[in-house]
């Protein structure tokens, strides 16, 4: 078996996750996997003591070439694969267990093919390092937010019913940064649209509108021109035209623009579909929402005082549409940080993810 020169970290994380190997990434590996700047070694996982067999035969390697190494409290065994070195932690120290590290480990998503991994936080990250006689964190390391250039700002996207809106309005306040919803972007425009009186079908002009028009947020307010429009965005013929407004390439190309525009004078938290996959792919944290079709039914059951069936038939019609659609498809970015809120309160979620954004050094 050739042995590769290097770490082909998302290439190995790929197979593993792909055969539904339980794992969680830990170590350097998993700071990389988060955005850090630094480079790993190999790819570090802890694991239960029975995955260890069944994750050789995955690779092609036999369990018994591999060795087995103490540092401290810390027991792993070291292998040689094909994508390069990885390390099998069965034992990191007294009070951290694999049961514990993968109760608190989040999904990131990597590589192309949208494959969730778990990953360990940053407190079990320090304490298995310390474990084996290493400093916290390795010197090089850069934490995302304070790479040169990096933006202050966190990106929430996710479908209809996944707390998304209370989410980011519940973040931006607990960190003092700006609410930036996306859509309410594209209803200003909109708006802008209906008082002119414009021809909904004439595309030539509502790029003109789009492109000339001054969006801003101030907390939780949208002002146009400096108007207050807060309220009036949310009124039913807006609701109404905005998707027809939106569909139009150039009007989405000019609110694209113009949030990039607002990101580089963060720090904003901001909500949409596309917004860690196109508007700021760079982003020092992306966040996707998901929640279980019957959760996010029941959400909007309550806020609508719709049947719940019938609310659960437009959300699952919504997902296919907005998964096949050309232009802004919904999926998380591949280096998003995966929340399933069903079942979770908000407040909960809420702390997750400014724990993520205290660790990356957004705040």
């Amino acid at each position: 078996m050739s042995v590769a020169n290097h770490l082909r970290l998302r290439d190995l994380l790929a197979v593993l996750a792909d055969s539904d190997r339980d794992f969680v990434v830990i170590g350097s590996s998993a700071l990389a996997i988060q955005g850090w700047d630094v480079r790993p070694s190999d790819l570090d996982l802890i694991v239960s003591p029975d995955e260890v067999p069944r994750i050789c035969d995955l690779l092609g390697i036999k369990e018994a070439h591999g060795v087995w190494a103490q540092d401290g409290e810390a027991q792993r065994v070291e292998f040689e694969t094909k994508w390069g070195p990885m390390d099998l932690y069965l034992g990191v120290s007294g009070d951290l267990t694999y049961e514990l590290v993968a109760r608190d480990a989040v999904a990131v998503v990597v590589g192309p093919d949208e494959l969730a991994v778990k990953v360990g936080s940053l407190a079990h990250v320090r304490d298995m390092r310390a474990a084996v006689g290493r400093t916290p964190v390795p010197a090089d390391a850069v934490r995302p937010a304070e790479k040169i250039g990096a933006m202050r700002v966190i990106a929430i996207d996710g479908p209809a019913g996944a707390g998304k809106s209370t989410v980011t309005r519940a973040v931006a306040r607990t960190l003092g940064f700006t609410y930036l919803d996306t859509g309410a972007m594209y209803r200003s425009v909109t708006l802008a649209v209906l008082d002119e009186q414009a021809d909904t079908d004439d595309m030539e002009r509502i790029a003109e509108i789009a492109n000339s028009i001054e969006i801003d947020f101030e907390g939780e307010t949208v002002k146009v021109g400096g108007r207050d429009v807060t309220a009036m965005i949310r009124s039913p013929e807006v609701t109404k035209a905005t998707p027809h407004i939106a569909a139009y390439p150039e009007v989405r190309s000019a609110m694209v623009k113009r949030q990039r525009h607002l990101f580089e004078h963060g720090g904003y938290v901001a909500e949409g579909r596309d917004t860690g996959t196109v508007v700021a792919p760079e982003a020092p944290l992306k966040v996707f929402l998901t929640a279980t079709p019957e959760e996010r039914a029941k959400r909007r059951s309550l806020e609508t005082g719709e049947p719940k069936e019938d609310v659960l038939a437009a959300i699952e019609e919504r997902d296919r549409l907005d998964s096949v659609r050309e232009l802004s498809a919904l999926k998380a970015a591949e280096d998003a940080v995966v929340l399933d809120t069903t079942g979770r309160s908000i407040d909960d979620v809420v702390a997750e993810i400014v724990d993520l954004a205290r660790d990356r050094g957004i705040v």
